[in-house]
């Protein structure tokens, strides 16, 4: 394991981490924290398609999912607070957001990539989009 772990140290809620010294350790701290990314990336993903039939522009409904999606993570950071078994911290509402935010970015790129074929295609046979 020590051969993959690479030199570094993360200072986070208190604490530091060591890979070289901790590689458990560490490798359980970036699967915990990859999981809350990728856990508000759907949160995000989720809200976006929940507001798909409204008639707002695509700028205020991305704007909503990400208070949406700070809100929740707020919440969330208010909660663990309150339990004497978890760990409240700042740093998890902007890992919990930036997860959000490029959940968001995939979905907004991943949909013009896919109208962009589909139009494509449409103009080799011959349609009008």
């Amino acid at each position: 394991m020590l051969s993959v772990v690479p030199e570094m140290t993360i200072h986070y809620h208190h604490s530091t981490i060591e890979a070289r010294k901790q590689p458990f350790e560490f490798v359980e701290f970036l699967f915990r924290k990859g999981s809350h990314v990728v856990m508000y990336a759907m949160l995000a993903v989720c809200a976006f398609f929940a507001m798909v039939q409204t008639r707002w522009k695509l700028g205020f409904k991305m704007l909503l999912v990400i208070v949406y999606v700070i809100g929740i993570a707020s919440a969330d950071e208010w909660n663990q607070a309150r339990s004497v078994e978890r760990t409240s911290a700042m740093q998890d509402i902007v890992l919990d957001s930036i997860g959000g935010f490029l959940g968001l970015m995939v979905l907004i790129v991943g949909m013009a990539m896919f109208c962009k074929i589909r139009r494509s295609r449409a103009l080799r046979r011959g349609e009008v989009p």
